[in-house]
């Protein structure tokens, strides 16, 4: 087995982080996520789910968020998206 097909095989078995809610948003989804310890809130589209919830957020680039520290639910893109709360 090459390097490539272990790193392929390891991406496969390493299942996305849940979130604080028990949700694993899927790659590509786009998601409101609101940390209920101090309020902040991000929505954006997700890059990848594994070692943190990597975002592209629809309001300030990309954020990289301790999973297990926010809820998350899915939410449909409008061009609308809910306002940014940072506290």
């Amino acid at each position: 087995m090459g390097d490539v097909d272990r790193d392929w095989l390891i991406t496969q078995l390493w299942p996305g982080d849940e979130t604080l809610d028990g949700y694993v948003p899927r790659v590509g989804e786009h998601v409101f996520c609101y940390r209920p310890s101090d309020g902040k809130t991000y929505c954006g589209i997700v890059e990848d789910n594994r070692g943190g919830l990597f975002l592209t957020t629809c309001h300030s680039g990309r954020q990289v968020l301790t999973a297990a520290r926010w809820k998350v639910q899915s939410q449909p893109w409008t061009s609308t998206c809910p306002p940014l709360r940072d506290a």
